[in-house]
């Protein structure tokens, strides 16, 4: 006897096998991306401890130059964040080796729209940390201590042609680099992927904010630090939105660019 296909039942409870769908109509959400597999202590710790070596490795160039310099700081800023950068790649590629997958860089073809996208964000994003935010911030703190308030400089004074140099390729290159590393593609990924954006922004911001305190009169710091808090927020929404670090370490180069262009052009 020979089986014959028996048809849908009208009433709908003979079920129909559903078509698969195509794959040019499939959604591609944030969760195929890879899961950050290190957690947020132990990337602090790893950093306090790269912050640690950084400070070691530069005993040797501190007692072979002149301290108390400009010369002097920009070198060993620069050497240090050198070392910090190696020991968090070292850490990433030993223990966590799908790290670039979990960072994401842009697709083949899309290298040039991230990098635009960035450099436009933060053309935008200059100002208005630095006039909007910058300006209310300097109207509240000077309203609160009742003293004179202006953010620190970040670039020494009195440097010589060398020193110079050292301080645009360590503002454009490496601090961009190593910060987006951490701040973004590390900590706040780890953040994200466990609590959801705000927590990962707002804890990643506060810490990046912490490293940009520069000693001197307490609300010049704060001025300073509170600014770069919400520059880290913005960047973490950068990221968000497209997805790929390279976006805003292109925004953080710009964004430093402008600010070493200016610094030195007004003096």
């Amino acid at each position: 006897m020979s089986s014959q296909p028996i048809p849908p039942r009208p009433d709908g409870l003979h079920p129909v096998p559903l078509m698969p769908p195509r794959p040019d109509t499939l959604e591609v959400t944030d969760d195929l991306r890879p899961k950050a597999s290190w957690s947020w202590y132990e990337a602090l710790v790893v950093y306090i401890v790269a912050f640690l070596i950084a400070g070691l490795a530069t005993l040797p160039l501190i007692r072979l130059m002149e301290p108390e310099t400009d010369l002097t700081n920009i070198v060993l800023t620069t050497a240090a964040a050198l070392v910090i950068l190696g020991v968090l790649l070292l850490w990433l590629s030993t223990y966590h080796k799908g790290w670039l997958g979990v960072m994401r860089l842009p697709e083949p073809g899309t290298w040039r729209k991230e990098i635009g996208t960035g450099v436009l964000f933060a053309l935008g994003l200059y100002p208005v940390m630095v006039i909007v935010v910058g300006g209310l911030l300097t109207y509240l703190l000077q309203a609160i201590s009742g003293e004179p308030v202006k953010a620190p400089e970040q670039v020494g004074e009195h440097l010589p042609a060398i020193g110079t140099a050292l301080t645009i390729v360590y503002a454009v290159v490496i601090a961009p680099v190593g910060e987006e590393l951490f701040f973004r593609g590390v900590l706040f990924r780890s953040l994200r992927d466990r609590h959801g954006f705000w927590v990962g922004a707002v804890g990643s911001a506060i810490v990046f904010g912490l490293i940009h305190y520069i000693p001197g009169s307490a609300v010049d710091a704060a001025l300073l630090m509170i600014v770069m808090f919400f520059t880290g927020v913005a960047l973490c929404f950068l990221y968000e939105r497209r997805g790929t670090i390279v976006a805003p370490l292109a925004a953080h180069v710009t964004f430093n660019v402008i600010g070493i262009v200016l610094i030195l052009g007004l003096r």
